[in-house]
């Protein structure tokens, strides 16, 4: 996702394009990234500090 954003980014560069590409970036790391990081590492760690405020697998 984030190459072909870059791909259609760089041909026209103008803010809307910019503005385009810094979307999509934000909704692949907070759509796709955050809850499978959160699946995957929560229930080992904290979010903040080790072994403080780990969280439950939430159950899909």
């Amino acid at each position: 996702m984030a190459t072909t954003s870059i791909g259609w980014t760089l041909p026209v560069p103008s803010s809307p394009s910019l503005a385009a590409l810094i979307t999509a970036l934000e909704l692949q790391v907070r759509v796709v990234e955050e809850p499978y990081l959160i699946r995957t590492h929560a229930s080992i760690t904290g979010r903040f500090v080790p072994a403080l405020g780990r969280l439950s697998p939430a159950i899909s």
